[in-house]
């Protein structure tokens, strides 16, 4: 391999693992994969492995369809995998070229579409999937030389690699993503603390309840290091239970903690002190509160009470002042609360 090659390819790896999205994968290995070994055409091929079913991406219809149909006889498809052809195999070192011209995914797939030489790179490969990158030149030019398929082979491990990375960070931002949904309307706060105690994820109503009880506190959403209160601190150990902390105006903070892998999910509730109760709403406000129960919006309130939708939102403030919340839905979830207990 030449100097200017080897470049290229470190060049190559070090974007490649700096990507979280398995399209970004796809097109970064395209524009560096026509650079190692100019092609026409590179097309990821997908088998799904229960029922065998090929699918082409980026190519016309009546291509994708006709390798589908054929796909049993391309032997380049899984050839990669074996030691002999680890990483990258040219489809002429699987198939004589008379061998491969009687066949019928010659005549009916690669010979319409003019293509002659075709070389195969593996991009991942799981129980339910096997991925490949095919590399294709048309027309009469030249195969793909020993020093091409050597440096494809090369960076082959790497681009499996990487394409995973990016999948699992696809999953796991989808993952965070239901996560901070589900954690933004429930009524208690939701803490998600590293072992070390920084704050990965808080709700808005845990920022209100650690502002309340423990002084202000740092950003909400994935905190960037952001340091849980040193009274919480506690909970972080092997077999955390719960804390309560008492707070102005007679009320107490409930602090319950549940371990999420390494991690610590605490999950902040509020609650009145014993012989106090919560400030009532008023006929006003418990009236707003019902339509916003029932999907209402400001304005939809506002002409069924007769009143405007500004005055609407000044009532709706009293209440998540008196409920000791940050949004409609944990207004209501936490009006249910207190109406069952």
């Amino acid at each position: 391999m030449t100097g200017q090659a080897l470049g290229l390819v470190s060049e190559f790896l070090l974007d490649l693992y700096r990507l979280q999205e398995p399209s970004e994968v796809l097109s970064t290995v395209d524009r560096y994969a026509r650079r190692l070994a100019p092609c026409d055409l590179l097309v990821p091929a997908l088998t799904d492995r229960p029922s065998g079913r090929v699918t082409l991406a980026g190519v016309p219809p009546a291509f994708a369809d006709g390798y589908a149909r054929h796909a049993a006889e391309d032997r380049a498809r899984t050839a990669h995998l074996r030691p002999r052809h680890a990483g990258a195999v040219r489809l002429s070192e699987v198939v004589p070229a008379p061998v491969l011209h009687r066949s019928a995914i010659w005549s009916e797939v690669l010979r319409p579409n003019r293509i002659r030489h075709v070389m195969t790179t593996c991009l991942g490969e799981n129980p339910r999937v096997t991925g490949v990158l095919k590399m294709i030149r048309l027309d009469a030019g030249r195969d793909f030389s020993d020093a091409e398929r050597d440096t494809l082979a090369l960076a082959a491990p790497h681009v499996r690699l990487a394409y995973a990375n990016a999948e699992a960070m696809r999953h796991l931002a989808a993952a965070a993503g239901r996560f901070e949904a589900v954690c933004d309307r429930i009524a208690e706060g939701a803490l998600l603390i590293t072992p070390a105690g920084c704050v990965l994820y808080r709700n808005a109503r845990a920022q209100a309840l650690c502002a309340r009880y423990f002084g202000p506190a740092a950003r909400r959403g994935p905190a960037g290091g952001a340091a849980l209160p040193d009274a919480l601190r506690p909970l972080l150990a092997p077999r955390p239970t719960a804390a309560t902390f008492a707070g102005p105006g007679g009320g107490a903070l409930r602090v319950r903690a549940a371990r999420l892998g390494a991690d610590v999910l605490l999950v902040l509730d509020e609650r009145a002190a014993a012989g106090g109760a919560p400030p009532a709403l008023s006929p006003r406000e418990g009236e707003v509160l019902h339509w916003v129960g029932e999907g209402k919006t400001n304005q939809e309130i506002g002409l069924i009470l007769g009143i405007s939708a500004r005055t609407v939102q000044t009532h709706l403030e009293h209440v998540f002042g008196k409920l000791g919340v940050v949004s409609r839905a944990q207004a209501v979830a936490e009006a249910l609360r207190r109406r069952a207990e």
